[in-house]
């Protein structure tokens, strides 16, 4: 993969993992009400700011980097959740470059936004499985792993579909209007 981000693409991720931190607060106060798993719920959140993040940057990394930011920010929480946060990051990253090379359509956004939530999924069943040693924190075989992998990818693909409807209206028109005024 090619890693020419320019200023512009790091801002645009740097503004992405603050407003996650942000999220994650308020997704916090969420989990206590909604009787949902977290993945479920961080799900839709997430993946329109990776949609996000994928509509503007455009460039094979951006979602490994996302991670390795929000993951660092994340490790005064737990390591472990840094542990879990990056690799998923990366996993997803790598997927959707081999699944699609560019992602020059906002369907191909809409579908590969989804795997980063996907992706944290997996690695935090890496996480609990090789390294936390809780029967809290336990994965029941392959099939609960594989169901709420898919659950989440739904859930996820409900908020990069609702991005995708919104990016093209708003983001484009807020770019002519920056740059009419220039």
């Amino acid at each position: 993969m090619k890693w020419n981000m320019n200023v512009k693409d790091l801002t645009t991720i740097g503004i992405c993992i603050a407003v996650s931190v942000v999220l994650g607060k308020f997704l916090g106060v969420l989990y206590r009400v909604v009787p949902f798993s977290r993945g479920v719920i961080n799900a839709p959140f997430f993946s329109f700011i990776v949609a996000l993040i994928m509509y503007r940057v455009r460039k094979p990394g951006a979602m490994t980097l996302f991670s390795i930011g929000y993951g660092l920010i994340m490790a005064r929480m737990s390591i472990f959740s840094t542990m879990a946060i990056i690799p998923g990051g990366i996993l997803a990253d790598i997927i959707t470059y081999i699944l699609v090379k560019e992602y020059d359509s906002n369907i191909k956004i809409a579908l590969c936004a989804p795997i980063y939530s996907a992706g944290g999924i997996l690695g935090t069943f890496i996480m609990v499985t090789f390294f936390i040693e809780s029967a809290m924190y336990r994965f029941d075989g392959p099939l609960a792993l594989l169901i709420s992998v898919a659950t989440v990818y739904a859930a996820g693909l409900v908020g990069s579909v609702s991005a995708m409807k919104i990016f093209p209206r708003r983001l484009f028109n807020s770019d002519r209007q920056i740059g009419s005024r220039v």
